[in-house]
């Protein structure tokens, strides 16, 4: 924190509360109403590969926006660039409500995406821009909290507002969320750092991204978050239709399934963090990776061998998603680790490929629909393999790395 910006700092709580809920927001764009994607094709008379790709081409692009969201804010300030951001997911969220057609839904889902992405990145900048080493473990670990829980909270809120006011309710809630925030932001939230007018200039950009992509260590576990996460985005584009279409689940009621995903996640999450000081961290990310990879093989086994129900696909994306926990809390410093400078840029690159990895997962899922869960089966199978070398050669990085 500078000395210009020492003075204008509010309270934590204050930063806190306007960074959670701006980013409680953002991430609720997503798939606050994947409850409602079945009935959106009667609705819009298509089919439901098109209505899946209102919700993964959203993903794709809520990933791909990230890597321009660091250069943006270094060149303008943080606080221009999420007003922005807020006051365009405000309008396109209204616009959602508009639509007639599933293509239309389609291209203001896919520029929401690219919208609401600000958040995700700036969020992590501005705390780090703002505080200490030590405040900063504070207000991540809220922060952190809200990430997990949201995707939880969404589709339960969509759920219950679907059936009761229609589907296009969610988004008129989330202008509202977004208009909130954006005052929150104008009023309350200082800019946090100072603007850079060489951070955009393509050379400057291209460099440092290019030193990332050729770093084996920041790589291989950029890959592996990425990886992990599309199992995820498989559930959230896939699950609405397995769920609800083909399984009978109640719209009102989906929610609550994902929620207990993300539960498993937020146990998995607190164990690793009472483990974190008596094992190794290799240790720790290849029992998450192997619990994935356990998680993914019984998904798979559910899905072709058994009569498949709401809660076994559930228990089996718990499964992963506490393997996750232990996955997610070592990978990302393991990236980390290899880059002595251009922070900045490195925390865009590993955010911004693993969404934009995962929403390719989406993709695939929503364009292999064929009216039964095997789509979701193929393409966590497709995940997996991925998953397993990747494992193979963070051990041969990490060995490296205590050698040297």
């Amino acid at each position: 924190m500078t000395a210009t910006h020492a003075a204008k700092v509010p309270s934590m709580g204050m930063v806190v509360a306007i960074l959670v809920l701006a980013s409680s927001t953002s991430i609720m764009t997503t798939d606050m109403y994947a409850p409602s994607m079945p009935d959106l094709a009667g609705i819009f008379s298509t089919t439901p590969a098109m209505v899946k790709l209102t919700i993964s081409l959203n993903m794709l692009a809520f990933g791909l926006a990230q890597f321009f969201y660091g250069p943006i804010s270094d060149r303008f300030g943080r606080k221009p660039v999420l007003l922005v951001s807020s006051c365009a997911v405000i309008v396109l969220c209204l616009a959602c409500t508009q639509v007639t057609t599933v293509e239309q839904l389609i291209v203001v889902r896919v520029t929401l995406g690219l919208a609401a992405a600000a958040e995700a990145v700036l969020g992590l900048a501005i705390i780090k821009d703002l505080y200490t080493e030590k405040q900063q473990v504070k207000v991540l670990a809220v922060l952190n909290m809200v990430i997990a829980i949201a995707p939880a909270v969404a589709p339960i809120i969509g759920g219950y507002l679907h059936i009761r006011y229609g589907w296009t309710t969610n988004f008129y809630v989330l202008a509202v969320m977004a208009t909130v925030a954006l005052a929150s932001i104008f009023f309350f939230l200082p800019e946090s750092t100072t603007p850079d007018s060489t951070a955009l200039q393509p050379k400057r950009v291209l460099s440092s991204y290019g030193r990332l992509l050729i770093n084996p260590e920041f790589m291989v576990h950029t890959a592996l978050c990425g990886f992990a996460l599309g199992l995820i985005f498989v559930f959230v584009t896939g699950g609405p239709f397995v769920l609800i279409e083909l399984l009978g689940v109640r719209t009102e009621h989906y929610g609550w399934y994902q929620a207990g995903i993300v539960v498993a996640f937020i146990v998995g999450s607190f164990f690793a963090s009472r483990v974190a000081d008596r094992i190794d961290m290799q240790l720790m990310l290849h029992a998450g990776g192997a619990i994935i990879v356990l998680g993914a093989v019984i998904l798979v086994w559910v899905i072709l061998f058994t009569d498949i129900s709401a809660l076994s696909i559930t228990a089996s994306y718990a499964v992963m998603t506490f393997g996750m926990a232990g996955l997610f809390a070592v990978a990302p410093s393991r990236a980390l680790r290899s880059i002595t400078t251009q922070t900045g840029s490195a925390s865009a690159m590993l955010v911004g490929f693993e969404q934009t990895t995962a929403g390719l997962a989406a993709v695939a899922v929503s364009v292999f629909h064929d009216g039964t869960a095997r789509p979701m089966a193929w393409v966590s199978v497709a995940l997996v393999v991925f998953v397993l070398p990747l494992l193979m050669s963070s051990e041969r990085l990490n060995r490296r790395h205590l050698s040297d």
